[in-house]
């Protein structure tokens, strides 16, 4: 059977962030980072800065480059959220639950976790290998962070959580959106937790006008008609 276990934000950086290299490389890094000096870390949209005390005195700047998420579709992201109501409550108690990562990647077109590809690096350091032993362990630190602030990872994506949020409040529901059927609590949008679901798809204006509830008097007919055809089929003896 698959293993279907959810894996951690701080679990999914580390795994991409050591692809490729050694034990002993992992096992130099690890030993940097007491040198961190945490009081000059910053992480701000698109970068993460740091200072990590040498040898003689000497200090190095490190920092990892992250592409920004695109801006655009962000109104139909907060539409969808006002009727998301556990994506919500999961980011107003600052976590970041993989439906929303999903969310993401289907509306504006790019997961909110970034792709390897999407993150650079940089070290003030002179060792001939990349990632530096620097580097590795400033990505150590972030993947230790995000398992106990995963909110950091929309800092470093350019989301501004709270902003995101006062939107989502701001009228309570959406006027202009149908009320959900049957009385959900929620669309049925949000995707399972677990590994292995593919992000690539970007909706379509005719999905996304169906994630939203605005559906055409044509189609609601149609759904009708084919109800009431499946009540008038007799059931098999």
């Amino acid at each position: 059977m698959t293993d279907t276990k959810a894996v951690s934000l701080g679990e999914r950086w580390r795994r991409d962030a050591t692809r490729g290299v050694d034990d002993k490389r992992l096992a130099a890094a690890l030993e940097l980072l007491p040198s961190i000096r945490k009081q000059m870390v910053r992480i701000r949209p698109g970068s993460m800065r740091a200072e990590m005390e040498g040898s003689m005195g000497s200090i190095h700047e490190v920092s990892l480059q992250v592409v920004m998420l695109p801006q655009k579709e962000w109104t139909t992201v907060v539409r969808v959220l006002r009727r998301s109501r556990s994506i919500v409550e999961a980011l107003e108690q600052g976590r970041v639950p993989r439906a929303f990562d999903r969310l993401i990647a289907r509306i504006v077109g790019e997961p909110l976790f970034p792709d390897p590809r999407r993150v650079t690096f940089g070290c003030s350091c002179d060792q001939q290998e990349k990632p530096c032993r620097h580097v590795l362990a400033l990505n150590e630190l972030f993947a230790r962070r995000l398992d106990e602030k995963p909110w950091e990872l929309l800092v470093l994506r350019g989301i501004d959580l709270h902003g995101l949020l006062a939107k989502v409040r701001q009228t309570g529901s959406d006027p202009d959106l149908p009320p959900l059927a049957f009385g959900a609590p929620e669309e049925p949008v949000l995707y399972p937790e677990a590994e292995g679901a593919d992000l690539d798809a970007a909706l379509g204006p005719t999905q996304v006008r169906w994630l939203l509830g605005d559906i055409t008097p044509r189609s609601l007919d149609a759904v009708r008609r084919c109800l009431d055809d499946l009540l008038k089929t007799p059931l098999a003896p």
